[in-house]
Parts: C-alpha cells; structure tokens; sequence
C-alpha cells in the first residue's frame, strides 16, 4: 500500500512538471486584481503671487472641489497671513494644507516667544523647505508658495514642490490652473516674449494686482476647479497687510 501510494504520488509529481514544462506561468496572461487605498485627495484650486520693488500681491480662489465638478466649499481660505510680513498660499489637498498652516504658525509663535520679534520672510521660507523635507518620505500634498517682504523691504516670493527644493522667483503660481498662469507670467511680468526694440512696462501694485486678477478670471474660464471669489492679500513695505476679496464666475 505504502509503495503504492509513494508510484501515484512520483507520477502526480512529474505530471505537475510536464505542465509547467509544457505550458508555464509566465507565458500565460493573467489579470491581478489588487485594491490600493491612497491618502490623498486633490480638491483644485489655484494660487499666484507677484513680487515688486517694494510689495507683494498673493492670490487664490475659494473654491474646494472634488473630481472637478463636486464642489465642497466656496469660500476655502487657501491664503493664510502668518504675520505682518510673511503670507502663505497653498493648494492641493486640503488636510495638508490646514496642518502645514498650523505647523508654521507653531514655529513662528515659539520663535516670537524666544527672540522677541516675528521671523522674517527669509528665515521662515528655508523652515518652510525644512519643515516639507522631513515629511520627504509621506509629503504634503500641496504645492506651497511663500511670499512676503524681506529684511531689504523688496518684495519676496519663494516657490516650493511638495519635498521641500526652494527657489526664489519674481512670480509663481501652483495649483490646477499654473499651466495657465505661467506662460501668461511668463508674457506680462518677465515679458519674454516681447521684442527688443519694444518698452516693458514698470511692474507696479496697481499692474501686478490687475495682471492677478486677469489670470484668475482667464483660469477660471478654462479650469473648472478654479472659481467663485478671488482672495487678494497684498503687502507693502511700512504699510499694514491688505486682503481683497473679488468674484469670479460660480458654474
């Protein structure tokens, strides 16, 4: 019986080679089905900001949405005064936004507290990219701008990616609708599309507040996550912080 069992069981062993002799797995097609759970959601928006000789301008549109056409909130603050020199506009994923807010106003209230004065805008834009290089691994979802006015009382904007590499440009622009913005930046602020022999005009609040105002009404005609109000905080050097509060369309 034994010796019985030990023949059926050597012939079912060389069958099972044959068949992956013959016909073997890694020829075959197979369809893998796997459920990923991911953390994150994108709930749109847009912000921009331009820097002058002498002032900032930040904007953003209040509106948070889901999939691009369920929209959640009209009135979503995506620019976040943290003192009287130092604005931060984020978009993406909303969670993230509210943390990284909170996590800089902590920062910015215990260095108050030691140093008895606020940071500077320059100071907290290498915190900033500090602060978004330690979450490297599990990063925040959001595409972050600093702006503000630097210990030289010029206007600073400081661009971010979502692990912290830092650069400091005269305008930027994050979200779902920068691929609008920029060349329109790009066009009206760096002018590098004009020819040589034609005059660029003087970069003022007044210019760089309508060249805002027209990016977001451009963006909120083509880019359906971007709408409903356009929120304008403006900083000049000496001057208190300004915010502007201006409609866009709502469908």
């Amino acid at each position: 019986m034994n010796s019985m069992g030990a023949l059926q069981e050597m012939s079912a062993f060389k069958a099972a080679m044959d068949s992956v002799r013959t016909d073997p797995p890694w020829m075959t097609g197979r369809h893998k089905e796997a459920h990923r759970w991911n953390p994150y959601s994108m709930e749109g928006g847009s912000t921009a900001a331009i820097a002058g000789d002498n002032f900032v301008v930040v904007a953003s549109d209040t509106r948070m949405s889901q999939f691009d056409v369920n929209v959640m909130s009209r009135d979503a603050e995506k620019v976040h005064v943290l003192n009287n020199s130092i604005i931060l506009a984020t978009s993406g994923f909303y969670g993230d936004v509210l943390q990284l807010k909170r996590v800089l106003e902590s920062r910015l209230h215990k260095y108050r507290f030691d140093y008895r004065c606020d940071m500077t805008v320059d100071l907290c834009s290498e915190l900033l990219a500090r602060n978004l290089y330690y979450r490297r691994f599990f990063p925040y979802y959001t595409g972050a701008i600093l702006a503000g006015i630097d210990e030289n009382g010029k206007g600073a904007v400081y661009s971010y990616d979502p692990v912290g590499c830092i650069e400091r440009v005269p305008y930027s622009a994050s979200g779902a609708a920068e691929p609008i913005m920029i060349p329109f930046f790009d066009c009206q602020v760096a002018h590098v599309t004009l020819a040589p022999e034609i005059e660029r005009p003087k970069l003022t609040l007044e210019r760089a507040t309508a060249l805002l105002k027209d990016a977001f009404r451009n963006s909120a005609e083509r880019e359906t996550s971007t709408g409903d109000k356009i929120n304008l905080v403006i900083a000049e050097a000496g001057k208190p912080i300004r915010q502007v509060t201006v409609p866009l369309r709502e469908d």
